[in-house]
């Protein structure tokens, strides 16, 4: 048996699924959920998604473990607990003068002012164990959670939004996020929703159309300890995948990345199996102005520990101009760039890969 069949898989028309990270006991709704995780109480671990893809949750007692302001997202391992594997943080950008970097929050730095005296914004729902429906479709009816996160206002530029996450029966290695503003809201000209943590993976790849970014190439000259930045790629350098769909994905370059130790960071020790993550913008939620961004890391971040292997991407992104209620779908899975079905077309040649 091969590391990835101990772990809850299903394929579907798009792509499978799994993950890994830190432990917690979370109860579960009755079977009649039919493969759903949702809180069985109001004051249950705030974990929901699919037993046979993805998991999310929001900061709480006995959750998935992590800094506030962030969502997390992850997998059920392969004894049946929760476990972590990316954070998502929201990043509001507001209209006005001054660049773009003066009019940006962040929902995990900033300080709360409804819990004085802790970093990162809380987050929230009223919904604690979700809504539940059923899609007629065929062959089988299709089922939809959604969980409505409400996020606490940014002070530094006065943003006020929310978010709905999604998850599907037919899709379940897939979190749709869609991103709105309260009317109290300064007006908002992007709302990112930004995965944060490529470096516990040791992401190096980046799929873009006829090509890989490499990360130890784009910052080989870089020898500082902070946050690397460089340029943005246009929609035109995005994959399209399905119906016009734009994608980008984001892998590992290590074919075994968990036998990689990190003594001097346990914690950032890498305990799953080798794992694709990717960002898929429906066609209809498309804007101009579409663009992929990701910044890098020779360190682990808040220390001076290199990073085994040399530099990976940390925050991995999508931007576009803000539309009330787009989406931006996050996926993980264990299968490789060029073994999805349907097929991905325009991917770099084999050559690149190294």
């Amino acid at each position: 048996m091969n590391r990835a069949s101990s772990y809850i898989f299903r394929k579907t028309r798009a792509v499978p699924i799994s993950l890994v990270v830190s432990l917690v006991v979370v109860s579960l709704v009755g079977a009649e959920d039919d493969g759903w995780l949702r809180p069985k109480a109001a004051d249950d671990a705030l974990i929901w998604g699919r037993r046979d893809g993805l998991i999310f949750g929001l900061p709480s007692p006995g959750g998935l473990r992590g800094p506030r302001g962030l969502i997390r997202v992850g997998v059920l391992g392969k004894d049946g607990q929760p476990e972590l594997i990316n954070f998502i943080a929201i990043e509001p950008v507001v209209k006005g003068v001054g660049t773009r970097q003066s009019r940006m929050a962040f929902s995990e730095l900033e300080m709360s002012k409804l819990d004085p005296r802790r970093r990162g914004k809380r987050l929230w729902t009223e919904q604690w164990a979700g809504e539940l429906t059923t899609l007629p479709a065929r062959p089988e009816p299709i089922q939809q959670l959604s969980v409505r996160i409400e996020v606490e206002r940014f002070t530094a530029n006065g943003a006020h939004v929310f978010v709905t996450a999604r998850m599907s029966s037919d899709r379940p290695q897939e979190l749709q996020l869609a991103v709105r503003h309260h009317d109290d809201s300064v007006p908002i000209e992007e709302l990112t929703v930004t995965a944060t943590m490529g470096n516990y993976e040791r992401l190096r790849q980046l799929w873009l159309r006829d090509r890989l970014v490499d990360s130890r190439e784009l910052y080989a000259e870089y020898t500082g300890d902070g946050f690397i930045d460089r340029e943005n790629y246009p929609r035109d350098e995005m994959l399209t995948y399905g119906d016009g769909d734009a994608l980008v994905l984001a892998t590992t370059n290590e074919e075994e990345p968990a036998s990689v130790k990190v003594p001097a960071k346990p914690w950032w020790t890498y305990t799953s199996i080798k794992l694709t993550q990717y960002w898929r913008v429906p066609a209809w939620h498309i804007q101009p102005d579409l663009r992929v961004k990701v910044n890098g890391r020779r360190v682990y971040w808040n220390s001076t520990d290199p990073i085994p292997g040399g530099p990976s991407f940390e925050n991995f992104e999508v931007r576009q101009r803000y539309v009330p209620d787009q989406m931006f779908i996050f996926g993980l899975t264990p299968t490789s760039p060029r073994d999805f079905v349907p097929a991905i077309s325009g991917l770099a040649p084999r050559t690149q890969e190294r």
